[in-house]
């Protein structure tokens, strides 16, 4: 009883004094899997102009620049599943902002069945680089996708 007693008064100290429980300061913020700061966000629109859901893009300085996307469900909600894509990709090096295309270096996908979001996707090395992301959601009732991109931009 009476080390049952100490142990207890022990775990009181120490989290009445922050020392237990405490966040270090250093830990990054995470969103849907993705570290770093919200950057840009783009519509997945379907051609008739309806929003199925938005891409967001998050940039790190870690491992020379780190940029990671998810495609994220706003029009269905958590609910109800439904096929999703979330592509990113780094582009080779000389690729100039704002192209049409943009060669891909190195690149990282999801796609899948999911209820709210697709991702995250993740590529390194971006500092110097463009990078391309490309979302789709499908309507899980019919054949109708919704698509957004944005090809060489946020170019280091």
């Amino acid at each position: 009883m009476r080390k049952a007693l100490s142990t207890l008064f022990a775990a009181f100290v120490m989290l009445v004094s922050g020392i237990a429980f405490a966040p270090t300061a250093s830990a990054a913020a995470t969103a849907y899997g993705c570290s770093g700061s919200l950057i840009d966000t783009y519509d997945v629109r379907t051609s008739g102009g309806t929003k199925y859901g938005v891409i967001n893009l998050y940039y790190s300085t870690a491992n020379g620049g780190t940029n990671c996307a998810v495609v994220v469900d706003t029009y269905w909600g958590t609910g109800t599943t439904k096929n999703m894509i979330a592509n990113i990709w780094k582009c080779k090096a000389g690729t100039t902002p704002g192209g049409s295309t943009c060669p891909i270096d190195t690149q990282d996908n999801d796609n899948g069945y999911y209820s709210s979001y697709a991702g995250p996707v993740t590529v390194t090395g971006t500092a110097p680089r463009c990078i391309s992301v490309w979302g789709t959601i499908w309507n899980p009732s019919d054949t109708n996708d919704a698509n957004g991109h944005a090809v060489a931009v946020h170019c280091g």
